[in-house]
């Protein structure tokens, strides 16, 4: 999906974010048990996109480098922080192969990462490698509570697809994340889950469906073209007739976890 996100990285950018009391709260739920540990740490996101985990965390002065595969989403990242960056490296690079020696980093950030990756266990056992003894593993996800009109946008995009014949597979990510939970606690881990912000986003029907018809979800990507475009076309006929204001707004409210391994 490289491709994919090389032209959508500035519309992720700008609907995939988190109000700024948010982005303090997740920065410091995963900086403040660090600190306790060791001077000067050295944080590594798995995965940072256009950098609404990295930022926050870049801004406060801590050496952090900030991995991804994408160019396009490391060139936005990169102009965001150009100015508080002296810490911070962007590196391009295939989170299933680290290019960083064994034990060389304090803390590991993987937020809505892991079921991107064919090849999750590969990417799991390369962030354990890199992470020194007395290490951090954190995971991280924002949660919907599942009953705004924008969970209504996506239901009716998701019949219509039925009714083109095809069957659209979601629960990707929760799906993943207990397959990782599970791996953990094999390796004799104690994965940790906790609430660290929660916050209402007001969101109109227009960002709803342009979040679905860029693609911006990752349970978007498997649809064949021949049936994405048809059914857009089909749900934006649908919200014209069903919404008298498009851009009148509608709160989502949302949660963010933090499930945290210690080595």
């Amino acid at each position: 999906m490289a491709s994919h996100f090389s032209r959508v990285a500035f519309t992720y950018d700008r609907t995939r974010y988190h109000p700024p009391e948010v982005s303090g709260r997740i920065a410091t739920a995963i900086t403040a048990p660090v600190e306790k540990f060791f001077r000067d740490p050295l944080f590594l996101e798995l995965g940072a996109g256009t950098g609404r985990i990295a930022v926050p965390i870049i801004a406060r002065g801590y050496r952090y480098i900030a991995l991804d595969n994408n160019p396009a989403m490391l060139e936005v990242l990169r102009q965001k922080v150009a100015g508080v960056a002296r810490k911070a490296r962007l590196v391009e690079a295939d989170a299933c192969e680290l290019p960083f020696e064994r034990h060389s980093l304090h803390a590991v950030i993987a937020v809505h990462f892991w079921h991107l990756l064919d090849c999750w266990q590969e990417a799991l056992r390369e962030s354990l490698r890199v992470l020194r003894p007395g290490g951090f593993l954190f995971e991280g996800w924002d949660q919907g509570d599942g009953e705004s009109e924008d969970w209504r946008i996506q239901q009716k995009w998701q019949e219509i697809l039925a009714r083109m014949g095809y069957r659209l597979v979601r629960g990707r990510h929760q799906a993943r994340l207990a397959e990782v939970e599970r791996e953990l606690l094999r390796r004799q881990l104690e994965p940790r889950t906790r609430v660290v912000a929660e916050w209402v986003e007001m969101r109109s029907p227009r960002t709803s469906l342009e979040m679905l018809s860029e693609r911006i979800y990752s349970f978007t990507w498997a649809v064949p073209e021949e049936v994405f475009r048809p059914s857009i076309a089909e749900l934006l006929a649908w919200a014209s007739d069903v919404y008298s204001n498009l851009d009148a707004e509608y709160p989502v409210r949302w949660k963010f976890l933090v499930r945290t391994t210690r080595l």
